[in-house]
């Protein structure tokens, strides 16, 4: 319980960096740059928290 209030879900931040990759490469491939815009952010801030996950998982 104590991992899922500290944001240690390793699940939720891969499918926040999956989405967001998507919405990029949408984004990109469609010409749409609005959705480039909101999906960028969100992929990396993805990465961010799946990195500091990994890291708690660890210690």
């Amino acid at each position: 319980m104590a991992q899922e209030q500290t944001g240690g879900s390793l699940g939720g931040w891969k499918a926040m960096v999956l989405i967001g990759a998507l919405g990029n490469a949408v984004g990109l491939i469609g010409g749409v740059p609005v959705l480039t815009l909101v999906a960028a952010p969100l992929a990396i801030i993805g990465v961010i928290g799946l990195m500091s996950a990994r890291r708690k998982q660890r210690s």
